[in-house]
């Protein structure tokens, strides 16, 4: 639906099931739309977008595999678990994005009208961050409240590779600042593209 997006809708876009409440908005309860919607963006190109600016929440590049002799702890499943909900279904939408635009490169607009092709170019930006938020996350495990921290140590969630999963939860004042500064860093770094982007986005 068309609405003007207010703290409610961020709100329910954080509401992890089990984790955080969900939020009523109208008639309904909403919580975190990843856990059921596959394709992401799919609704804003429904909704006619010809450009879409992604901020993803983890890194499109794939990290180097590393060796380990301990099995994984509850954190380290339930991480990996959360990482596969929320973020890759944005990876598999891009991907599958990114070859239909191929696709539509490939066929003159003249050849799709006549065979009655529906598909058009989308334009995608995505900006996604430039360090691991896990990492990051376990800087800032002592700021958790004492019985979260307590409930978390015992899952092994603060422990380094268990951070994943208090990358998640984690929603402390110095994290949080943290990922709005690393966010900040990010977009400019690529600050000639993004408004080479939003000023075509208005023409």
């Amino acid at each position: 639906m068309r609405t003007e997006l207010k703290v409610e809708h961020l709100l329910a876009s954080s509401a992890i099931p089990f984790v955080f409440p969900a939020v009523r908005i109208n008639r309904e309860y909403f919580g975190d739309g990843s856990m059921r919607q596959l394709a992401p963006i799919s609704p804003a190109i429904h909704l006619g977008a010809e450009r879409i600016l992604v901020i993803a929440g983890g890194r499109r590049s794939e990290e180097a595999r590393q060796r380990s002799d301990v099995y994984p702890s509850p954190a380290q499943v339930a991480g990996h678990a959360m990482s596969s909900i929320f973020l890759d279904g944005l990876a598999m939408d891009l991907e599958r994005l990114e070859r239909i635009n191929a696709t539509v490169d490939a066929i003159e607009p003249s050849q799709r009208a006549a065979a009655g092709i529906p598909l058009k170019k989308i334009e995608t930006l995505v900006i996604a961050p430039s360090q691991r938020l896990d990492y990051l996350a376990a800087r800032h495990r002592n700021a958790l409240p004492r019985a979260l921290s307590l409930v978390l140590r015992g899952v092994g969630a603060t422990r380094k590779n268990g951070s994943v999963l208090l990358s998640y939860l984690l929603f402390e004042r110095g994290y949080t600042r943290s990922l709005m500064e690393l966010g900040y860093r990010d977009a400019m770094s690529r600050r000639a593209e993004l408004t080479r982007f939003l000023h075509g986005a208005g023409q």
